[in-house]
């Protein structure tokens, strides 16, 4: 069976769900298990949305909002394998391939700013 695109705004939550399940029990869970998922869960949405679909906006400034965490590298690491994970597991095509190649700049961009070393 084909699998579908990420061509609507319940595919890319689905996307994040499936991710943080992951996420929650990973080596890299102690990053995540404080969160109020109810809150963060939509601002994530919300950013995955903003970068596929132009009807969508994101103003949160994503490097501050994460400033204060204890990132090492190979959190970096575990974050993308599994977000490309994620996207496998569940869709095909263009936009897949966009959000997995997006994740890849997030995770670069994201090292570069926030790690010390």
């Amino acid at each position: 069976m084909t699998k579908p695109d990420i061509n609507t705004s319940a595919d890319v939550t689905k996307l994040i769900k499936t991710f943080y399940d992951k996420l929650l029990v990973s080596s890299i869970k102690h990053h995540f298990i404080h969160l109020n998922l109810e809150e963060h869960l939509p601002r994530v949405d919300s950013f995955w949305n903003a970068t596929l679909f132009p009807e969508f906006a994101y103003n949160q400034n994503l490097i501050e909002k994460h400033m204060h965490l204890p990132f090492q590298k190979e959190d970096f690491e575990v974050w993308l394998k599994y977000f490309w994970e994620s996207v496998d597991e569940l869709y095909c095509g263009p936009n897949a391939e966009t959000t997995k190649n997006r994740a890849a700049s997030v995770s670069y961009i994201m090292q570069k700013k926030l790690l010390k070393d």
